[in-house]
């Protein structure tokens, strides 16, 4: 299931207006609430949004199968050969020949805004960190705030347990690593892009998935599917759906004219490992001790 691409054959019901979603035991899979976000902030923030997607070869299952197109496209745009691993990830071949541990997917629209945590098992990026998005663009980002403090509200209402939990965290995260004024450190910006099967990662599991969408021009389709369930949804801009992204999810067929539509999606989370991230200065500590091999990257602050 994982890294396929769903069809309009793999879910019954699509569901259009406020709704709330249970799975057979009981626990809440969804609620979707339509029109929740001001028109001011939604047209304010659209063009924020859209540039903080770019052209990216890092998002694995959720890009879908690795094709030869694909792998054309990494080598002729980064200048270097890869080596196909299985059906989603290739590794970059180095200079010398040695296959390194970077890895390439299939190549989409997305980008990471607000703040990362520490990734122990790669050298090249042992600390937490700003993303490169708010680094470079400090002033564009405070014109989403006000987006990003409404969607935390409806996160709020809708479900308060796993809201309280997630700021649980925060409260205990360097102010130096998260939105003030919300339970969030990060979000996944996604344009025109249909997501394949997989399960968020990375992401505080005592929390909830926190999602939202802008859209302009006119397109069908791109409804968030859980396959398991048949059941699909119809995000709309200003909409808030809070649902379970550790099950298995995807979009399904995006359908217009391309250049003619832009559909923005936004995940809004607390990345898992961001309460141990010390100070900005104490991370800026541990870039400094990177081996040299790796000083060439510069670190996000």
């Amino acid at each position: 299931m994982a890294a396929h691409l769903l069809g309009d054959n793999d879910y019954d019901v699509l569901l259009t207006e406020d709704c709330d979603v249970y799975k057979p035991d009981g626990s809440l899979l969804a609620k979707l609430r339509q029109n929740v976000l001001s028109e001011q902030e939604c047209v304010r923030a659209f063009p924020v949004w859209k540039d903080a997607a770019h052209n990216t070869f890092n998002r694995g299952h959720a890009a879908g199968k690795l094709t030869p197109q694909a792998v054309e496209e990494f080598v002729k745009e980064k200048g270097q050969k890869v080596k196909v691993v299985s059906a989603t990830r290739a590794h970059v071949i180095k200079n010398d020949g040695t296959v390194s541990f970077t890895k390439v997917a299939k190549p989409v629209q997305s980008g990471i805004v607000g703040y990362f945590d520490h990734a122990p098992k790669n050298l090249r990026f042992p600390y937490c960190r700003l993303t490169a998005y708010n680094l470079n663009h400090p002033d564009r980002f405070r014109i989403v705030m006000p987006f990003i403090r409404q969607v935390d509200a409806e996160f709020k209402r809708l479900v308060p347990d796993r809201y309280d939990a997630q700021l649980g965290f925060v409260q205990e995260t360097s102010p130096d690593f998260f939105i003030h004024g919300t339970s969030f450190t990060t979000v996944t910006v996604n344009r025109n892009f249909q997501t394949a099967v997989h399960q968020d990662v990375g992401d505080l599991k005592q929390g909830f998935g926190v999602m939202s969408c802008l859209r302009r021009g006119r397109f069908h389709g791109c409804y968030f599917v859980f396959p398991k369930y048949r059941v699909a949804f119809d995000m709309r801009t200003g909409c808030v759906l809070c649902a379970d992204v550790h099950e298995w999810h995807g979009n399904s067929p995006m359908l217009g004219n391309k250049g003619m539509y832009e559909r923005v999606s936004l995940v809004f989370y607390y990345r898992e490992r961001m309460r141990e991230c010390g100070s900005a200065q104490e991370e800026l500590e541990k870039v400094k001790r990177r081996p040299r091999s790796f000083k060439e990257r510069p670190a996000h602050y």
